[in-house]
């Protein structure tokens, strides 16, 4: 009787590996209470890392993921929000999987909107930003807080950028002891973190090789200044729901046509039936035109990009 042999797994996209979590490292400091009136001090900022317990025969990839939630809401552990019968994926369960592939993976804590965070001396966004309040100010409706201005909103999108930078900059600092590849780092989260993921990396040049952004916002000013098709510049990978919120789905045929023309690496992907919230295992349509789900994409995207063949 002939019996098929099993393929052999392929490194960063089977997954082989058991995965052990360190909670609550400190990754640095943050100001917070810098609101009129308020009283400023600095607050510590922790991630929960996701280690492959596997052999420590190779240098490994790193993923660093941000939680979502109008940057109000949420936390590295748990940012799931159901609203009628679509749910999101928590950005932790996508650090398991793919520390289950091999990647040392990173869920972050940052700064929110209702701590007064200090904006920093690094801007990401123009002067004369004007950024959408609708879906932040329906969710400080929920939480019984007035509605903000654009200066709020301005000064807490800073400050996350920030808080992405410096996780990216701790990552680096500690690739020897987790035995991470520095040139294999990528960044990402959903909404609000796919949002301070893809400003670090672009905006404040965190030197990062790939962005997964599962319905986050790309401004085309954003990608226009920073996005010019060089060598080096990290690759982009958007997820938007065929519903998404107006202020994700607004203006991305124009991107898409800016970053075609400069011929920087990115693929849009749009989820069908998807509204901003979607689980991993949604049926997604890979550039190849084979069909497979989010988390399918992501992986095989990065091992692109990455380079992990």
């Amino acid at each position: 009787m002939n019996t098929a042999m099993p393929l052999p797994a392929t490194p960063f996209l089977d997954k082989r590996w058991e995965v052990r979590v360190h909670e609550d490292v400190k990754y640095g400091v943050g100001g917070v209470g810098f609101g009129a009136g308020a009283a400023a001090r600095y607050r510590d900022l922790t991630l929960d890392i996701y280690e492959p317990l596997d052999d420590g025969r190779m240098p490994r990839p790193a993923l660093i993921l941000a939680f979502g939630g109008a940057f109000h809401r949420g936390s590295k552990k748990d940012d799931v929000v159901v609203e009628g019968i679509h749910r999101n994926t928590p950005v932790s369960e996508y650090c398991r999987e793919f520390a289950r592939r091999g990647y040392v993976c990173f869920s972050i804590d940052y700064r929110l909107m209702q701590e007064d965070p200090d904006p920093g001396v690094t801007p990401t966004l123009p002067a004369d930003a004007r950024p959408d309040l609708g879906r932040v100010n329906y969710v400080r409706g929920l939480l019984g807080l007035s509605p903000c201005t654009p200066a709020m909103m301005v000064a807490e999108v800073e400050a996350a950028t920030d808080d992405m930078s410096a996780a990216v900059a701790f990552v680096r600092s500690r690739a020897r002891a987790l035995r991470i590849d520095v040139d294999r780092i990528a960044v990402g989260g959903f909404s609000a973190g796919a949002i301070m993921a893809l400003n670090a990396a672009l905006a404040e040049s965190a030197p990062v090789a790939a962005v997964v952004s599962l319905s986050g916002r790309l401004a085309l000013a954003t990608a226009e200044a920073c996005l010019t098709g060089r060598p080096g510049e990290p690759a982009i990978l958007l997820f938007v729901g065929e519903d998404d919120l107006p202020g994700i789905a607004d203006g991305l045929d124009t991107l898409s046509a800016y970053l075609q023309k400069v011929r920087a690496a990115h693929e849009i992907v749009r989820v069908a039936g998807g509204t901003h919230f979607y689980p991993r295992t949604a049926a997604v349509t890979a550039r190849d035109g084979e069909s497979t789900d989010v988390e399918g994409l992501i992986a095989g995207f990065l091992h692109r990009h990455l380079r992990l063949r």
